[in-house]
């Protein structure tokens, strides 16, 4: 199975998720819709902690966020596409009112000191979220960077890619969360 996050207001059908149906039939891809303005980052977490049998975790944007700290929790690789981490860095300022900041800041320093195998595409025009500053912050396996905005859909060199990282990633010995 097959775990894939959309972004902050985003949708659960999102790009990454149709590229993932190439590869894979629909019954083999979890993608939840969430709403992340106005779910804490924990009833989040508990909520993806109950899929089973996840071979590897794709998050886009804040979904990329959550799929690295569960990836990191489970022992499960991920493929991040223009992740939003750090989140406190960002989010704040795309959601008035967020609620949930102390418990993005607090489950990165849990978390992201022991990073699983972790494959990250970045937009390097990425108007939204700094691709500089996320490369800096996240050890990836392996990075790719392209020519591209935060939204990559509709870039073919994107979906090329996508898919060579996910014939990479499918090689990774799974563990169970």
């Amino acid at each position: 199975m097959i775990l894939n996050l959309h972004g902050l207001n985003g949708n659960a059908s999102n790009t990454n998720y149709n590229l993932l149906l190439k590869k894979y039939p629909a019954d083999m891809i979890v993608s939840p819709q969430i709403d992340y303005a106005i779910t804490s980052p924990t009833k989040i977490l508990n909520k993806l902690r109950q899929y089973e049998d996840i071979d590897y975790i794709v998050g886009n944007s804040f979904g990329g966020f959550y799929a690295y700290l569960l990836s990191n929790m489970c022992h499960i690789p991920c493929l991040l596409v223009n992740p939003c981490i750090p989140p406190d860095k960002y989010i704040p300022s795309f959601v008035e009112g967020y609620a949930y900041t102390d418990e993005l800041v607090s489950f990165m320093k849990v978390y992201a000191p022991n990073p699983q195998p972790v494959y990250m595409i970045l937009g390097m025009d990425d108007e939204i979220l700094s691709p500089d500053y996320t490369e800096q912050t996240i050890k990836a396996d392996k990075l790719w960077k392209i020519r591209g905005g935060h939204s990559l859909s509709g870039n073919n060199l994107f979906y090329s890619i996508f898919q060579e990282a996910i014939k990479e990633i499918t090689n990774i010995p799974k563990t169970i969360c």
